[in-house]
């Protein structure tokens, strides 16, 4: 059986707001399912609200915004908050076995403590035969996506 993410869940790992979700499902940006009243949503439409325009000009922002300063931990004294873009030059079928098992763990998380944030998006970059992840997290957290993407 296929995992099903909730609305929570695409928010938790895109760092946006469920409410964005929500606009996104209405604008079309984002597709899925509803079941027993509630949006859920497949792998692949996660994918592919990742590869999309709004996604891609949002993430530049995003790594704008952490250049800036302004990020989600701002307001925390003593936090540390880390950015890394990732560039993969590898089969598809292998880098897509790579983002399931970071959506896997990145899923493990309990999102109601602090500590545990992290987000990512990923991006094919056809012209250079190349993914691109930029990945948002504690550094604790930082390092064992490293570790799942090497």
């Amino acid at each position: 059986m296929e995992k099903l993410y909730t609305v929570e869940d695409i928010a938790h790992m895109t760092s946006l707001t469920s409410r964005t979700i929500r606009n996104y499902l209405k604008d079309g940006v984002l597709k899925g399912s509803k079941i027993g009243g509630q949006w859920r949503f497949t792998e692949d439409n996660f994918k592919e609200l990742l590869e999309s325009g709004d996604m891609r000009n949002k993430v530049r922002q995003d790594v704008l915004d952490f250049v800036d300063g302004v990020n989600d931990f701002s307001d925390n004294i003593g936090e540390i908050q880390v950015c890394s873009i990732v560039d993969l030059y590898q089969d598809e079928e292998v880098v897509q076995a790579k983002e399931t098992k970071l959506m896997d763990f990145i899923n493990t998380y309990d999102y109601e403590t602090e500590d545990n944030r992290m987000s990512f998006t990923m991006q094919r970059i056809e012209k250079e035969s190349k993914w691109r992840i930029v990945i948002f997290a504690r550094p604790q957290y930082l390092i064992e996506a490293l570790k799942i993407l090497q």
